[in-house]
């Protein structure tokens, strides 16, 4: 952490975020910062509290503060990531409804089975990012037992659906990366 960032508002725009942008690929990049530094927030406030009995009362009493502090800097962190969501779906109509497991956009829809509905969510999550089949049946579905040829016929049957309501993005595969969303520039 520099010093600039303990004097930094939690809720504070970090230097180059235009939450106004018109581009749907930068609000899906500062989507994925906000959720790396939630992510590493979390795995750093994991160490710490599994350090903190080992530690003198002295440090341990440091280290409620710091854990505090990393506490509010994470809500800060989650309050801007909604804001990005939102931007996100206001700029082209998509929308995910989790009831129904419906994607919307533009007056179109489509209604995905549990696990379409999960690996979309998961993508959609992690844009620009590579998996393996592998990894997506164990962060996406939390079932390590699927098989990779399972993965790849949802990518499919995903990539039919994601075509047929013309959402601005590709499912794409990068042999020994795996499988990525890919975000277009939309006009």
């Amino acid at each position: 952490m520099s010093a600039g960032d303990a004097t930094r508002p939690a809720t504070a725009p970090l230097e180059g975020e235009d939450i106004d942008t018109e581009h749907w690929e930068d609000a899906r990049h500062w989507m994925s910062i906000y959720d790396d530094l939630i992510r590493f927030k979390l795995g750093l406030l994991d160490r710490v509290k599994r350090e903190l009995p080992k530690m003198h009362p002295v440090a341990q009493r440091a280290a409620d503060v710091d854990i505090g502090f990393i506490e509010t800097q994470m809500d800060g962190y989650h309050r801007r990531l909604d804001l990005w969501y939102q931007r996100v779906w206001k700029l082209h109509g998509l929308w995910l409804d989790p009831n129904d497991r419906v994607l919307r956009l533009k007056g179109k829809e489509a209604v995905l089975t549990h696990r379409e509905f999960e690996l979309l969510q998961f993508l959609l999550d992690h844009p620009h990012r590579f998996f393996t089949a592998s990894q997506i049946t164990g962060f996406a579905w939390s079932d390590a037992a699927l098989l990779q040829e399972e993965v790849r016929n949802y990518v499919l049957r995903l990539r039919k659906i994601l075509a047929r309501l013309e959402v601005p993005c590709d499912l794409v595969n990068r042999p020994g990366r795996g499988y990525s969303l890919t975000f277009r520039n939309a006009d």
